[in-house]
């Protein structure tokens, strides 16, 4: 457990409000727990300080602190604040000593290949087969009858349901892409100290990444199948039985509803909502929010049919130049 007054001290803030508060982990705003503390760092958030069950939040200085929180107020956006905070609730690892650790679990009829590492209190659920070269890191669980291939690592901390696939060269749960500027213009790693979570019944295509969350989880959720070469960052949450296909690149904070389908080459912006029952046509550029049951292409995206339309259009742009330098000269003649 963490301590106010540790923590407030850490990044030169004043506590208002009680000051005996315990955390047991620093968590996003909209997710936190009462015994969590969080941060505001943008105007939606600071309006909504009632919509976190957070009993502590950090805070930039306010007009007025909402009753009914304590607040660890500083002279700065929090988010300046976030690498220090972030190293500081980050989870110690241990040290690899076995090739598969004393205080691992291996549940029955449990395979594990030649030179896999097992990390200390891993969960493996019965049935489940570990390939050769598999790298399985400090307290991830994983469901009963999943499969994990050769190379694939399952970083820290990270949660596997049963029955899901993992192909050759996945990697679960490695850090997101989060850097600041400091005032010399240098990038400053942000930690990122949150998780994977994949549900049961999904499939991680061969060299495709699911990032940890930066706080808080990135979710895959029951039955979504990824393709290989994929990229979903930090933060995101992908819905039930989804399809994203391969070299599809998703930027971190997106929100993808259930049965949506995004195809071949597809990149979508940071902070977006895509609906339900979504499909997205291959090599389309997604920088805006998606409605339910739409099916869009393009860059800029369009629903489907406008897109075809436009691009089919476009193919008859030569004759038309062509004409229209005819009338040009038509015209010309005339003037004379």
């Amino acid at each position: 457990m963490y301590h106010i007054n540790e923590i407030s001290k850490l990044i030169n803030g004043k506590i208002i409000g009680e000051d005996n508060l315990e955390f047991s982990k620093l968590s996003p705003f909209f997710e936190a727990d009462p015994e969590d503390l969080t941060f505001a760092a943008d105007e939606n958030m600071l309006k909504n300080i009632s919509g976190t069950k957070a009993k502590a939040v950090i805070v930039p200085v306010m007009e007025e602190y909402p009753t009914g929180k304590t607040y660890i107020v500083l002279e700065q956006n929090p988010r300046n604040v976030l690498p220090i905070l972030l190293n500081f609730f980050k989870l110690k690892m241990q040290k690899p000593e076995k090739q598969t650790e004393d205080s691992a679990k291996i549940g029955e009829n449990v395979t594990i290949g030649i030179n896999s590492y097992i990390g200390h209190n891993v969960e493996l659920g019965e049935n489940t087969v570990i390939y050769p070269n598999v790298t399985i890191m400090e307290g991830v669980k994983i469901g009963k009858n999943s499969i994990i291939y050769s190379n694939a690592v399952v970083r820290e901390f990270c949660i596997l349901g049963e029955n899901v696939i993992l192909q050759p060269g996945a990697v679960i749960g490695a850090d997101g892409f989060g850097f600041i500027k400091d005032k010399n213009g240098n990038n400053v790693k942000i930690e990122q100290i949150g998780n994977v979570i994949l549900e049961n019944d999904v499939e991680i295509g061969a060299n495709s990444c699911v990032d940890r969350g930066a706080i808080g989880s990135t979710i895959v959720k029951r039955g979504t199948k990824i393709d290989n070469l994929v990229h979903i960052a930090h933060n995101d949450i992908i819905g039930e039985n989804c399809f994203i296909i391969a070299q599809t690149g998703i930027s971190g904070s997106v929100e993808v509803g259930n049965n949506s389908v995004l195809a071949g080459q597809v990149g979508v912006a940071g902070h977006l909502k895509i609906g339900n029952n979504v499909v997205v046509a291959a090599k389309s550029g997604i920088t805006n929010d998606i409605p339910d049951n739409s099916k869009m292409s393009g860059y800029p995206l369009r629903p489907h049919m406008e897109d075809l339309r436009i691009k089919m259009s476009m193919g008859k742009v030569p004759e038309l130049i062509k004409r229209v330098k005819e009338l040009e000269k038509i015209l010309k003649k005339e003037e004379k």
